[in-house]
């Protein structure tokens, strides 16, 4: 008996515990833990319509805390349209609890730019897709289930397998962003997990319906955004814990230019950037020839990939002739790249921008300074090239550009749409007798080279030449490596 009565008291203790706990409310540790509401289940406080300046004034209902999408037939944004936060977060944990109905589409969106879509149809952002797999045509479109629930739209199937969900009740989903690093999550089971904001992100939105917008889901910051696809979908509970925002060195893809480890040979190599944090490398034809199989460069692709680093750019590959332009572009395509470093014969550029045209292969011209090669500085580019639009840009050696006497920074931001790619390094004298030396020892002003990258808002890789010591080239890596990072943390 006295066992039965602690039980019945135990349960009943929950029971209260569970009763506290209201809808669109915190608990003092979520509190404590830096959890804030999005929604306060009463008003449409903190939101308004992706495409409107004030929330939508119909479309939308707020009843007993929870907000509802009323039905309209199941158009794209048709009705009342789309919501979003006022505000826009970075790093975060958004948990959202929803109830479908059969039949029914909506999504959580995130990262998302009200700007980008000013005609019909949904608001542009990442979408944790809300759908009911049975019943909507939708589950059965896409590539291999990629328009499923709890799936990254369009882009990663979501593996529901072990995901509890009811389909009378409400269920939780969350997305976690960090960075680059982004996770659905349902019911708390992890769903779908992957890296923004490279290689192999920008093909998968390069076969996707966002192919067409700029930069998709690759933005610093964006809206949170919950859709109006005219079906019948209930949602509360919404909250949302912001993340530290990540040092500034995150801001840049800081990578190590392959001439660096000339002397080693690719587990080396990967070894040594692994252990730096390194996650970007151009890959140099003495790693990966030039009549390397594609199952070979698959292969390599696959060790990179199991140090962490991607291999995300291939050269410096010089052209001297046809023969040679069309080795060149052969292997980036089997590669799978849409953009290689190279540095054709002057002769050879119009055969390259006819090459460029016919393949969809961007070229990256490195610049080699004031000691008497091709293409000594980023003028020499634009001289020759003329239009920007070509497909011929410039892989920017920002130490040879140092050495040929000129404003770094200035020339970053006069020609930033030549810009495909950087080599950065630090100059001992800002004439042809400089040397690279270990970054912070030279005569470099790296802050305004920052500043100015941040200005252009660049999105590429910043990769270190380091052409000292290769033999053991390790210590002024690694010593260069941190100065920038550090450089970056201070002027974000």
């Amino acid at each position: 008996m006295k066992r039965i009565l602690i039980l019945a008291f135990a349960l009943m203790a929950g029971s209260l515990c569970a009763q506290a706990q209201q809808d669109n409310t915190l608990t003092p540790e979520e509190v404590a833990a830096g959890w804030k509401l999005l929604w306060d289940g009463k008003t449409t406080d903190g939101w308004r319509g992706a495409k409107l300046d004030a929330f939508p004034d119909h479309g939308w209902n707020i009843k007993d805390g929870i907000l509802s999408v009323e039905p309209s037939g199941g158009g794209e944004s048709t009705n009342g349209g789309d919501i979003v936060t006022i505000r826009q977060y970075t790093n975060f944990i958004l948990s959202v609890d929803f109830k479908l109905t059969k039949g029914a589409n909506s999504g959580i969106k995130y990262f998302v730019q009200t700007d980008l879509n000013k005609g019909e149809g949904s608001a542009i952002g990442c979408e944790f897709q809300i759908l009911d797999d049975e019943n909507h045509p939708d589950a059965k479109l896409g590539v291999a289930g990629n328009r499923t629930l709890g799936s990254l739209y369009d882009l990663i199937k979501a593996d529901k397998e072990n995901a509890p969900f009811d389909f009378d009740g409400f269920n939780t989903a969350v997305v976690k962003v960090d960075g680059a690093h982004v996770e659905h999550w349902l019911n708390g089971v992890k769903i779908v997990e992957y890296e923004r904001d490279n290689q192999e992100f920008n093909a998968l939105v390069a076969y996707s319906k966002y192919k067409v917008w700029p930069n998709f889901g690759n933005f610093k910051s964006g809206h949170i955004l919950l859709q109006d696809h005219g079906d019948n979908v209930f949602y509360k509970n919404i909250k949302i814990k912001e993340l530290p925002e990540q040092r500034g060195s995150a801001d840049f893809k800081i990578g190590v230019a392959g001439f660096t480890y000339r002397e080693f040979n690719i587990d080396q190599t990967l070894k040594y950037l692994s252990q730096l944090g390194i996650k970007y490398f151009s890959v140099k034809d003495w790693w990966l020839p030039l009549d390397a199989s594609k199952k070979k460069m698959d292969a390599f692709k696959k060790k990179c990939a199991d140090y962490g680093i991607e291999g995300y750019i291939l050269g410096p590959i010089y052209m001297n002739d046809k023969e040679e332009v069309d080795k060149t572009f052969a292997y980036a395509q089997r590669y799978g790249a849409k953009m290689f470093i190279g540095v054709p014969a002057y002769e050879m550029l119009d055969y390259t921008i006819q090459k460029v045209k016919e393949t969809g292969i961007k070229v990256a011209i490195h610049t080699h300074g004031p000691d008497g090669a091709a293409f000594p500085d980023i003028r020499t580019i634009v001289e020759k090239v003329k239009d920007p639009t070509l497909g011929i840009g410039c892989c920017m050696d920002l130490g040879h550009t140092f050495r040929s006497g000129m404003d770094v920074a200035g020339d970053i931001l006069k020609f930033k749409d030549w810009i495909y790619d950087i080599h950065i390094k630090d100059e001992s004298a800002a004439d042809k007798s400089g040397n690279t030396i270990e970054m912070g020892r030279g005569q470099m002003d790296f802050v305004e080279i920052v500043k100015a990258l941040r200005a252009i808002d660049y999105q590429g890789v910043v990769s270190l030449e380091f052409e000292k010591d290769g033999d053991d080239p390790h210590s002024g890596v690694s010593e260069s490596i941190g100065y920038l990072r550090a450089v970056c943390d201070i002027v974000k």
